[in-house]
């Protein structure tokens, strides 16, 4: 089985332990763990690169292209934005609906989102996977007039005449929206180099490394584990789910370098921090149960709170540079999102 991906890039030799860096070296382990991160495959959005941080396109999803979303929410006054969310995994879901809420809060403010019809293209059924988070969710669209075209993805991006595609996730229908404003989220997998290697699940095409959701060990290579968004395990990709993953894989690499049997478990943890306004937060745990999993003590989190937003903007970036970054995070009670 090769090392080198069909780009000639970077790979794995899982049969014979090696791993293959970009300058062609080669170096052997013991044990591996696989964190490379996910990344944004905008040349899976038909039409998106040739408008993407111009003429009303933007996206949040990028680190040049935040400022401009937030200069041209400014300065519309009227007309169609549409917020959309891809299909299949994507780092921190919630982002896409965050950003929404952000902007019909500040069009509502300025006194212009009487003018502005705000439409929201999601893949799922619903707003979000767990009910009572939903139903919280539900009021925020409402409060809001936004027209959530559930099950819809855009399929592709038409600058020329500002229209978007719209596909429904069965296939069997598709309609045409014009647009004014896109805040575009590219569709993401793992990296290509990690996507063509024999680590990844067999016939997929995002490419996830092929772990126990539990574990985190990989289903056939039991020296290899996988840490964060490029592994398969279903979780929410979050900051959150990574924080609760990072010490049952540090005792699993310790026992499988033993020789003893690996017994520490994740359960699925995942946060997400959605900011409903400028200055209200929802705080959404979750676990692979796919219920509520509560980590703060004393508040309630199920609904929008002020307090909680100043968690977000105050508390969570303090929290990450202080104690996520330095290693600490586990003894850190309170959740971080993405």
């Amino acid at each position: 089985m090769g090392i080198v991906c069909a780009d000639g890039h970077s790979g794995f030799d899982p049969d014979n332990k090696l791993v293959r860096l970009a300058d062609d070296t080669e170096v052997g382990y013991d044990v591996l763990v696989v964190a490379p991160g996910i990344q944004l495959d905008w040349d899976q959005l038909p039409g998106v690169s040739d408008t993407l941080g111009r003429d009303g396109v933007s996206s949040n999803y990028g680190l040049d292209l935040a400022p401009k979303t937030w200069d041209m929410i400014r300065g519309m006054k009227k007309g169609t934005a549409v917020f959309m969310m891809p299909a299949g995994p994507i780092k921190c879901a919630g982002a896409p609906q965050k950003i929404a809420y952000l902007a019909a809060d500040h069009w509502r403010k300025q006194g212009v989102l009487k003018n502005i019809e705000i439409v929201m293209a999601l893949p799922t059924p619903g707003m979000f996977g767990v009910p009572e988070f939903a139903k919280v969710l539900e009021q925020v669209v409402t409060r809001y007039g936004i027209d959530v075209r559930f099950e819809t993805v855009v399929s592709e991006v038409k600058p020329d005449s500002k229209e978007l595609v719209l596909k429904s996730m069965s296939g069997d229908s598709t309609s045409t929206i014009g647009y004014d404003f896109l805040h575009a989220v590219p569709p993401q997998s793992a990296p290509n180099w990690v996507k063509c290697s024999p680590l990844s699940i067999p016939g997929d095409a995002k490419g996830w490394v092929d772990i126990d959701k539990n574990t985190m060990q990989h289903v056939r290579y039991p020296d290899v584990f996988a840490l964060g968004d490029a592994g398969s395990s279903p979780n929410s990709k979050t900051g959150a789910a990574i924080r609760k993953q990072a010490p049952v894989v540090v005792q699993n690499v310790i026992d499988q370098l033993k020789g003893q049997e690996i017994n520490r478990h994740y359960d699925g943890y995942a946060s997400c921090p959605i900011v409903t306004a400028r200055n209200k937060m929802l705080l959404a745990e979750f676990d692979y149960t796919m219920r509520p999993h509560k980590t703060v003590p004393l508040v309630n989190t199920q609904k929008e709170r002020w307090d909680m937003y100043l968690l977000k903007r105050y508390g969570l970036p303090f929290m990450y540079w202080h104690f996520l970054m330095k290693g600490k995070a586990m003894t850190t009670p309170a959740a971080f999102g993405s």
